[in-house]
């Protein structure tokens, strides 16, 4: 391939900026009424395609030419992208310094020092929940995954093409579109991984693609006319049917990836001459939003997820309100900054290293350090809202040694349990107590911490979110070598229960009504017995939605009407654990030894449900205990319900079938 400095231009194109107003207006739809367009997140993949077509042609301008430096490409990405990143890294530090609790507040500044090493797609992959999963909509640098996938995808591409350009020139195109096809050939292969979501390595092929259309634009221009026409046409029908028939659902990225990012390709490559949508492309309402739309898109997010933070409802008129205050601020960082540091020939690398990007680095990251080593910076709050807040914190297992995601499977040893998965009495050598099951499981965790040490005993546990621990490999259907890894960790636990004296159980029972609940749980309470440990199953603990969980946060804090009612009702409770509540008693009468385990009993009264004591908070979410708390009630229990693990033979709460009464809970 023949590419000289006298055929290769790089000239403005309006409806490029058009393009990126479409990809940046379908993101913000997306993220203020997901149900309005389903598919707006594919706004970000079209904006891979334009940065992957640019920048391609600015560095394979150079090199023909040349002139290509590292030191003037980095220049320019450090000019482009951290003057209006480091105003917006203020301002939401600033508002997340006011409004967010300590353990929110480690994740924030944590992922602020994450976004500028270039790490926070890599920080928001370390998720269980994914890029569309429990609480990600609070998350005010969630949106920065992407500037850290760009980032990281330019420092290795110059490299790339210059290497191509000097070794392989005739075969550039060849070279990436064969290096294309693997990257989504990797990507279709890994949409089953949450995680898999924000990694360059599932997004590289949407840069790429980018950077064959620049390739190709060169090498086979288009016609103007009739092709350039059905071309245009049809990108602009790929982009929008993306926009609106993708949704969160699908594997992405991945195949469906292509869609919008073939759009994109085939709109780009037909407005290299004049066609039917290029005058609407290149409009000047599109190319105005075109122009704001990295610092539009730096904005809106933030601003969305303060609100949800706050739990302001997101109503038509205050989407508006959100909306136009994004778009104003968008404007002035343009007008103010963007335009006027891109513009300034006196900001050399040096200078652009060291003030706009080294200087700022080094105090964010301070920040978060900061933060981290006082465990949220406290501090910020009063000493009545200190001792609340203190409660809503959670164990950070990011090494996830004791608990896995799907993907994540590797065999479950007891090795492996007794070294980094132990807890209660760590004096015991031996451990008499295994816990398994899924999230609730986990939070279940300090509440036998509790029983554990009051008994003398060690404990280990290993769990895995959504995962039940009534799933196995279906046996005698050969798909036990194929089976998920839910259902190969269950039987690793299974296969090492004679080791323990107890078993215990625990999940969210009434989330899947649909399992055969009452199949399952009597048959796992069987193996155990079978292995020679006795049953400990837990009873669920109380949830409700909406999320009541800051109820009486928000309510102290004065954001909430001191009339606001924070408790559950007892009469929702009751239905909607009524069927695992009877299955599990059921259990209990055919096989006496077994224990029952019922924090309804402690948390209860007859018309409510707490989720609150004192001043501790019980929940993190609708569901989820949070650690304190879990702890507490812990406590309470063996004061008030004795420890199974001692006095089995009198447990109350093992006396389902006898009295389902719950006893009154202590005053709030």
């Amino acid at each position: 391939m023949n590419l000289s400095s006298a055929n290769i231009r790089q000239s403005y194109r309006p409806d490029i900026d058009g393009m990126r107003a479409i990809a940046v207006l379908a993101v913000i739809a997306f993220h203020a009424n997901p149900g309005l367009v389903q598919g707006g997140f594919v706004g970000v993949d079209i904006f891979f395609v334009i940065s992957g077509f640019l920048i391609t042609g600015l560095i394979a301008t150079g090199i023909a030419a040349g002139n290509f430096t590292f030191a003037e490409f980095y220049t320019r990405r450090i000019k482009r992208i951290f003057p209006a990143y480091i105003l917006v890294a203020l301002a939401t530090l600033a508002v997340s310094t006011y409004l967010l609790i300590p353990n929110d507040y480690i994740f924030y500044t944590t992922s602020l020092a994450a976004s500028f090493a270039f790490l926070s797609n890599v920080f928001f992959s370390m998720l269980s929940w994914g890029y569309f999963g429990q609480r990600t909509e609070e998350f005010p640098l969630l949106h920065t995954w992407s500037l850290s996938v760009e980032e990281q995808f330019y420092f290795i591409f110059p490299v790339l093409l210059i290497f191509l350009f000097k070794y392989l020139r005739k075969h550039v195109v060849s070279a990436l579109l064969l290096l294309g096809c693997l990257f989504v050939v990797l990507s279709q292969f890994k949409t089953g991984e949450i995680k898999s979501y924000f990694l360059l390595t599932s997004r590289a092929h949407e840069l790429i693609i980018g950077a064959l259309t620049w390739f190709v634009a060169q090498r086979a221009p288009v016609r103007p006319g009739i092709l350039a026409n059905l071309l245009a046409t049809s990108g602009l029908a790929l982009m929008l049917g993306s926009v609106f028939l993708i949704n969160q659902g699908m594997p992405y990225p991945g195949i469906n990836s292509l869609y919008p990012c073939l759009g994109a390709a085939l709109l780009i490559y037909a407005g290299s001459k004049d066609n039917a949508l290029r005058p609407f492309l290149a409009s000047r309402p599109l190319v105005q939003v075109g122009l704001i739309s990295y610092s539009l898109y730096l904005w809106h997010w933030p601003i969305f997820s303060f609100l949800r933070y706050r739990r302001i409802a997101l109503t038509l008129p205050v989407t508006t309100a959100a909306i136009a205050l994004a778009f104003a601020l968008a404007w002035l960082t343009w007008k103010c900054v963007e335009v006027p540091i891109r513009r300034s020939g006196a900001i050399r690398f040096r200078k652009a290293f060291v003030q706009l990007y080294l200087v700022p680095a080094a105090a964010f990251m301070s920040v978060g350090l900061y933060s981290y080593m006082t465990e949220g910076a406290p501090q910020r709050f009063s000493n009545e809202i200190r001792d609340l807040i203190s409660s809503y914190s959670f164990e950070r297992d990011l090494a996830r040694s004791c608990s896995i995601r799907a993907e994540d499977y590797e065999k479950v040893t007891m090795a492996h349990l007794m070294q980094y998965c132990a807890f209660g009495d760590m004096n015991q050598r031996k451990a008499d107590i295994l816990l398994i099951g899924d999230s609730h499981a986990n939070h279940f965790k300090p509440f036998i911490d509790q029983l554990a040490k009051d008994a003398g005993m060690k404990a280990v546990f290993h769990v895995q979110g959504g995962c039940f621990p009534t799933e196995f490999p279906t046996p005698g259907t050969g798909d036990a070598e194929h089976a998920g890894a839910c259902e190969k960790r269950n039987e690793d636990l299974l296969a090492l229960a004679s080791n323990f004296k107890y078993v215990a159980v625990a999940g969210f029972w009434a989330s899947e009504p649909q399992r055969p609940f009452a199949r399952t749980i009597p048959a796992l309470v069987e193996k155990i017995l079978q292995a020679g440990a006795i049953p400990v199953v837990f009873k669920d603990n109380p949830y409700y939605e909406p999320d009541l969980s800051r109820c009486i946060l928000y309510r102290k804090r004065g954001w909430i009407g001191p009339d606001q009612k924070c408790s559950i009702p007892f009469r929702f409770v009751a239905e909607s654990q009524s069927t695992p509540d009877a299955i599990i008693d059921g259990i209990k009468t055919k096989h006496p030894q077994v224990l029952v385990i019922d924090p309804k009993r402690i948390m209860c009264n007859k018309t409510e449900c707490r989720t609150y004591i004192r001043n501790i908070a019980l929940y993190k979410d609708d569901n989820h205990i949070n650690t304190k708390a879990a702890a507490l009630l812990g406590e309470e229990y063996i004061a008030r319900e004795g420890n199974p693990f001692l006095r089995p033979g009198v447990m109350h709460a093992a006396a389902g079938a006898q009295d389902d009464t719950p006893r009154p809970a202590t005053s709030h």
